[in-house]
């Protein structure tokens, strides 16, 4: 019950990290909002699972490029809890990998949008309540910003724009005392990444130098609540690799 209290903030919330985060914040105690975009039926799920437990949750649909539907979630966030503490930008739908040639600027403008304009939303919505709480902002990047791969350059472009943001803001917000910091996933075993071929899958866990196997959902969670705790209160514009080395191989 490390974060009884607190109340936390989740974009993208009803599979993968974002779920994995959702349980394990609420079984920290915190208070729990989350966003969904398409599917109510796994929110409706999450909050049962959750509430079934003793947690605090609820799941709003709101698109986080939308500013109006992330002000409205922040605010229903407000009304039924009354605080917010903690800030995590995890938002983003699945994309068609493409060499960069065979890419258009609306392929570009999406990535940009889910994840810079997405952040930037929900940082602007929430910020004058993290200020009252000194709070805490984490964003998720990923291990394509630091080695990039084949038919990724506009994820790889809005994930290394999402870190200058995290930096920067960093900097400026921690004269309120609000830290600001990513957590980086590797490749990591989720339903999305079940469609790629087994041999894919095998190779990345091949080039993870713990243990030799990807990572999951859960443990990235992890690396999250850790750095939402107050033991981490002097942890600021850091970029925590959650990858199993797989970003230093």
């Amino acid at each position: 019950m490390r974060l009884k209290g607190k109340v936390a903030l989740v974009t993208g919330g009803t599979r993968g990290i974002g779920n994995a985060l959702v349980r394990k914040l609420a079984a920290e105690r915190a208070a729990v909002g989350f966003t969904y975009l398409k599917h109510e039926d796994l929110a409706r799920e999450l909050e049962e699972s959750v509430r079934k437990n003793g947690g605090q949750v609820f799941g709003m649909k709101a698109d986080v490029r939308n500013a109006a539907e992330v002000n409205a979630f922040v605010s229903h966030a407000v009304s039924q809890f009354g605080r917010i503490d903690l800030v995590i930008n995890n938002a983003h739908q699945a994309y068609e990998a493409k060499f960069f040639e065979d890419a258009t600027w609306e392929d570009f403008q999406r990535e940009i949008d889910q994840l810079v304009k997405g952040p930037f939303n929900m940082i602007q919505a929430a910020l004058p309540h993290l200020k009252k709480c000194r709070g805490s902002i984490i964003n998720i990047g990923s291990t394509m910003a630091r080695a990039p791969r084949f038919k990724h350059s506009f994820y790889v472009t809005a994930k290394r724009a999402l870190y200058g943001l995290t930096e920067a803001l960093a900097l400026e917000l921690g004269k309120h005392g609000i830290r600001v910091n990513m957590v980086t996933p590797g490749p990591l075993n989720t339903e999305h990444n079940a469609s790629h071929p087994a041999e894919r899958m095998k190779k990345f866990g091949e080039e993870t130098p713990l243990n030799n196997r990807i990572g999951t959902p859960e443990e990235v969670a992890d690396a999250i609540i850790l750095l939402a705790l107050e033991e981490a209160r002097l942890i600021t514009g850091a970029d925590v690799l959650a990858s199993g080395g797989f970003a230093i191989a």
